[in-house]
């Protein structure tokens, strides 16, 4: 129905920031900040309620100290990199550590860190859209080449689509994802009883410090099998799952739900697997919006992307793009009311 747009504070670059607000025929809003591409809320009608379904902050100055990379866009490279290095063409790169000695989510000055410029807007009324873009310079946070990044986000009925594409002029690793942490109470507390099915019981077998060793192994019948609707219970998750979509330019790939709001969202996506996370390290008392307090368990991140450390990994896919190529990453978050009822597996 209308996009809005408002001025939300400059970065200590003096760059203006804006906020844009996305409302569609069926009820549905939207709030995206140039600041990290970020989104900052997703309100969704459930059967009494409006429930704005992701976490975040009311101001701008708690996303620019933010260390959960909260709704942000990240990039160059999601998830981690061992040792904060790479050799690409008989070079080695060495990048920030920002975890240890290994490099997250693109380092201390990642796209999280950017503010975005606005490239176009769409004001169609039950699908309405707006695109973003940004250009990160050869040599910016370690990483070769030009690169030039579009992120469109389209709000159409009840689902929310977060494209992203790229092209650059020498050979980059590229690896984007969004990074909400959803909770569909819409409360910021515990997570504990949201129920999750995710299509893949095939991992990376990870080391002490969640790096892949190359190894695959199955997670069937382990605490994190989640092949069947299961309560997040408890136990830290923080792991890629592996997703067969080689078929397929977009996959079904996980589904969570909320039986107290009785919202259920589907996840549907392009990338070759997702990085679940269940907000295990966000310190507790973290100040949200709407006078929220966060702590562990608050969310949860559902992040689409390529293997983690596929840079040193080359029996995983590749995440290099060369020139001439053009990056092309789709997710669709699928929202609905559904009647709790015991799953039919």
């Amino acid at each position: 129905m209308s996009i809005n747009t408002k001025p939300w504070g400059r970065t200590p670059y003096r760059e203006d920031v804006l906020l844009f607000t996305m409302e569609n025929s069926s009820g549905c809003k939207v709030r995206i900040s140039t600041y990290g591409a970020a989104l900052i809320g997703l309100e969704i009608p459930a059967a009494d309620r409006l429930v704005d379904v992701v976490l975040g902050y009311d101001s701008l100055e708690e996303y620019m100290t933010d260390g959960n990379y909260m709704g942000a866009t990240v990039g160059r490279v999601a998830g981690r990199i061992s040792n904060a290095a790479f050799e690409l063409d008989g070079r080695k790169y060495q990048l920030d550590r920002n975890e240890g000695n290994n490099h997250l989510h693109g380092g201390k000055y990642g796209f999280n860190r950017r503010n975005w410029e606005v490239l176009a807007l769409n004001d169609e009324s039950n699908s309405p859209s707006l695109t973003f873009e940004l250009h990160c310079k050869d040599g910016m946070g370690g990483y070769p080449g030009n690169v030039r990044i579009e992120t469109t986000f389209t709000l159409s009925g009840t689902t929310l689509s977060i494209i992203h594409s790229a092209e650059c002029d020498s050979p980059t690793p590229l690896n984007l994802t969004s990074h909400p942490y959803f909770n569909l109470n819409g409360d910021g507390q515990r997570i504990d009883g949201h129920e999750l099915k995710i299509l893949s019981a095939k991992s990376p077998q990870l080391n002490d410090s969640l790096i892949p060793d190359g190894q695959i192994i199955d997670l069937c019948g382990s605490e994190a099998d989640f092949t069947a609707f299961t309560p997040l219970g408890k136990t830290p998750q923080d792991r890629y799952f592996i997703l067969d979509n080689e078929e397929s330019p977009l996959v079904p790939a996980a589904v969570a739900r909320c039986n107290e709001s009785g919202l259920e969202m589907e996840l549907h996506t392009n990338q070759p697997g997702l990085q679940l996370y269940t907000a295990d390290g966000m310190a507790k008392g973290t100040s949200g919006k709407n006078g929220r307090n966060y702590g562990p368990r608050c969310g949860l991140c559902i992040e689409p992307m390529g293997y983690p450390d596929a840079v040193n990994r080359k029996e995983f896919p590749s995440v290099i793009l060369n020139p001439g190529e053009r990056y092309h990453h789709s997710t669709e978050y699928r929202f609905r009311n559904y009647k709790a009822a015991p799953e039919n597996n």
